[in-house]
């Protein structure tokens, strides 16, 4: 009987013991993980982007922005969400973000890098001579401002190198549609380009080709103007003409009649 006892003990214990660590286990099997705090987040993102896996870069900082909207890193996440879009060549999506981030905070420091980074947009899509400018001139717009309303910023040095680039391309569109005109013989068309691209852009370094064309433009248009007064001459000798046989005959008729 005791050796009944003993074993129904033993049972009972062995029960006791195993629904101890069942529910120990599902105890700590359920516990959460602690909450990534906003530092540890922002830098996992970070990580990603230094990686450029920009894609998931981006959704790691949509994220952050999520869960902390009102944290002190939040301007620095938008500000990475844009240039996620700037490295993969989403340069309308990128624009319209930086430009946000610039309405959202006009005195964070970073406010200089985001207009630099417009530029960039821009100066990135410029086309080639023969097409449509208007990216360039954007980029130029972009970059003017950089200069003039933050000198002291860092991307300045490079913003004036891209702001004579952009000058430069547009100077060389217009002489490249100058020199059309001028092959194509309609030369005061041609010399309003050349005079224009000396005007606005002085510093192209075109103007000894210039110079040459301006003068070329001149003789040419002289020759023409040549040309329309002989011609001019010659109309008004041969009404003359015309008008002296008109009164001879008249003449004549009279004597005869």
């Amino acid at each position: 009987m005791k050796t009944n006892f003993r074993k129904t003990l033993s049972a009972l214990l062995l029960a006791v013991f195993l629904t101890v660590i069942f529910v120990g286990g599902c105890s700590w099997s359920q516990k959460k993980e602690p909450e990534a705090t906003p530092q540890a987040l922002y830098e996992n993102a970070m990580n990603l982007f230094q990686k450029k896996k920009y894609d998931k870069a981006a959704d790691a900082f949509k994220k952050f922005k999520e869960e902390f909207p009102l944290s002190e890193y939040t301007p620095l996440v938008e500000l990475r969400i844009a240039d996620a879009h700037f490295f993969q060549k989403k340069y309308a999506e990128a624009i319209v973000l930086y430009e946000e981030f610039r309405k959202l905070h006009p005195m964070h420091p970073e406010i200089s890098y985001a207009v630099y980074q417009v530029g960039m947009c821009h100066c990135n899509q410029m086309l080639s001579l023969d097409r449509d400018q208007t990216e360039t001139e954007k980029a130029i717009e972009q970059f003017r401002y950089l200069t003039e309303n933050y000198p002291k910023s860092p991307q300045v040095a490079d913003g004036k190198t891209r702001l004579q680039a952009c000058q430069k391309q547009l100077a060389d569109h217009e002489f490249y549609i100058g020199d059309f005109y001028f092959r194509t013989k309609k030369y005061k068309a041609a010399l309003g380009r050349f005079e224009g691209i000396l005007q606005k852009y002085p510093e192209s370094g075109l103007e000894e080709k210039i110079n040459s064309h301006i003068a070329a433009c001149h003789s040419e248009i002289a020759k023409e103007a040549q040309k329309r007064k002989e011609k001019e001459g010659q109309e008004e000798m041969k009404k003359k003409e015309q008008e002296d046989k008109k009164k001879a005959k008249q003449i004549s008729s009279d004597k005869s009649g």
